[in-house]
């Protein structure tokens, strides 16, 4: 069961469709929010820690693939389960290469939708904790002087304090002493972990 806090977005011209997704999906638990306009969902969206998107493939004016590409463009990793009432291989392969959750035919199995639904907002909530888990990292590192860095690569690389030295041509408790600092500034106990956040 998903968090309150996760959000469906649901993009359809069609109100009966609407009516029916939303039905389907009120007992998981999550927000649900329908927009039977792309332009309005696009205009509204705010990218969120746990969400996806089911959107309908065909629409007037703006449909899911210009939805998914202007997604993309803004740097987006929202999760998209696109649905169509045609058979629509190419644009299914299309979406799918370029990232979306996942293609459903109309009608729409509502247990298997739920399903799909359950699933993207897991992985919206995987993606999440990535981003911020790099955005720790890359704040982390960037409390290194260019010295630490490049002796703390060479770390990593496998390389002894005294072959650093000799690489660097600097003394050992040179590299020492730096080697001492940046582990303190990254807040890691071993060359072990260091390894890790560098991974």
């Amino acid at each position: 069961m998903p968090p309150a806090s996760a959000i469906v977005y649901i993009i359809d011209d069609d109100d009966i469709a609407l009516w029916m997704f939303e039905e389907f999906l009120h007992g998981i638990g999550a927000q649900i929010r329908t927009f039977s306009s792309a332009r309005t969902f696009l205009e509204a969206y705010r990218a969120g820690p746990h969400e996806c998107l089911v959107c309908d493939l065909k629409m007037p004016e703006i449909g899911g693939l210009e939805v998914q590409r202007q997604l993309l463009e803004k740097g987006s990793r929202l999760p998209i389960i696109l649905v169509s009432g045609y058979p629509e291989v190419h644009s299914a392969v299309e979406a799918i290469k370029k990232g979306a959750f996942d293609f459903l035919e109309k009608p729409v199995d509502g247990a298997l939708l739920v399903e799909k639904v359950q699933s993207a907002l897991e992985r919206s909530a995987q993606l999440h904790a990535e981003e911020v888990a790099e955005a720790t990292r890359t704040a982390r590192l960037s409390l290194l002087t260019p010295k630490e860095r490049q002796i703390a690569e060479l770390v990593v690389a496998g390389k002894s304090s005294p072959r650093i030295a000799e690489e660097l041509e600097i003394s050992v408790r040179t590299v020492e002493n730096h080697r001492a600092r940046l582990m303190e500034k990254l807040d890691v106990a071993s060359a072990v972990e260091l390894v890790r956040l560098f991974l």
